[in-house]
């Protein structure tokens, strides 16, 4: 635990450790980008496509700047976590994040083969309406193993359990060999819901792993759930 540990809203002067949490965690501690491999761009331009996408602000989704929280020790930002309440607008995420990248990314980029979709779709999970959404967690590698993880979840549900009327459930999506997220949220009650594997090695032409589980918790009893961990947000 680290005594001197601040949480808030990310702005614009965090936008850089946003696209290095985004890179980051997509990476699940390997070198792959799957990002990158989808639309064949470098790192370069994927840091680039992100900026222009992040200051957009989009309401409700995985880019969106403000739904981050940024830990800090003494100013320097260590970690961050996205989220978002699916479909709150009456628009899910996927449609959002496709419309985004459709809008900043070069068209000729945009063509994906079809045998490319099929992996993404058969690595894909249907997100379940007004729950909240964690995506993009990342610590930097000095403040590991410090629970740092662990708060930004327990205040990232906090904020939307304490402004969002009917919000009783979570969930987020990993890759199942990303143990160190598994354990964190494991740690904190979320449960495996769903588990997709795709059988092909084709599959690491995109991702680092062949398996994405979906991870969910029930809300219903915030009090219980949020007295039983509020220790370590203390």
């Amino acid at each position: 635990m680290i005594n001197n540990l601040i949480i808030n809203s990310a702005t614009v002067d965090d936008i850089d450790f946003i696209i290095d949490t985004i890179i980051e965690s997509d990476k699940s501690s390997t070198n792959v980008i799957s990002a990158c491999n989808i639309f064949s761009i470098s790192e370069e331009e994927y840091r680039s496509v992100l900026k222009q996408i992040l200051l957009e602000d989009f309401p409700n989704s995985e880019y969106s700047l403000s739904g981050f929280l940024v830990a800090r020790v003494d100013g320097e930002n260590v970690g961050a976590l996205c989220s978002w309440v699916e479909n709150a607008d009456g628009i899910s995420n996927a449609i959002i994040k496709s419309s985004l990248l459709m809008s900043f990314i070069e068209k000729e980029k945009l063509v994906s083969t079809g045998r490319k979709l099929e992996i993404i779709n058969g690595m894909s999970f249907e997100r379940q309406p007004n729950s909240i959404q964690l995506e993009y967690g990342y610590v930097i590698a000095p403040r590991r193993r410090k629970k740092i993880f662990t708060q930004l979840i327990l205040s990232t549900l906090k904020k939307h359990i304490n402004f969002e009327a009917g919000v009783t459930s979570a969930e987020t999506v990993l890759f199942e060999k990303n143990t160190s997220s598994f354990d964190a949220f494991a740690k904190l009650q979320f449960k495996v819901k769903n588990k997709k594997t795709f059988e092909e090695k084709d599959v690491f032409d995109i991702f680092p792993y062949d398996t994405k589980v979906l991870m969910n918790i029930d809300l219903e009893n915030k009090h219980d759930y949020f007295e039983k961990f509020n220790y370590l947000l203390q």
